[in-house]
């Protein structure tokens, strides 16, 4: 294993309650309601779907800094 380390400032974000059910959205674009994406039906779910969006973001960085690129 390399003794080099990564470490990665994540996004923000927010999750809200409607009456519709759970929505979210990264913390910088709250304000804009096109930005939300849901409903989903528990906390879990809505969960679920920001630990993929992360997911997504670790993977990305982590391959332009291997590749040499900022991102």
């Amino acid at each position: 294993m390399s003794a080099e380390r990564f470490v990665y400032a994540l996004s923000d974000w927010m999750v809200e309650k409607r009456v519709s059910g759970w929505y979210f959205a990264r913390s910088v674009m709250r304000h804009n309601r096109s930005n939300w994406r849901g409903p989903y039906r528990s906390e879990a779910s809505v969960a679920m779907m920001i630990a993929r969006q992360l997911r997504r973001e670790i993977t990305e960085r982590y391959r332009h800094q291997v590749n040499g690129r900022a991102p």
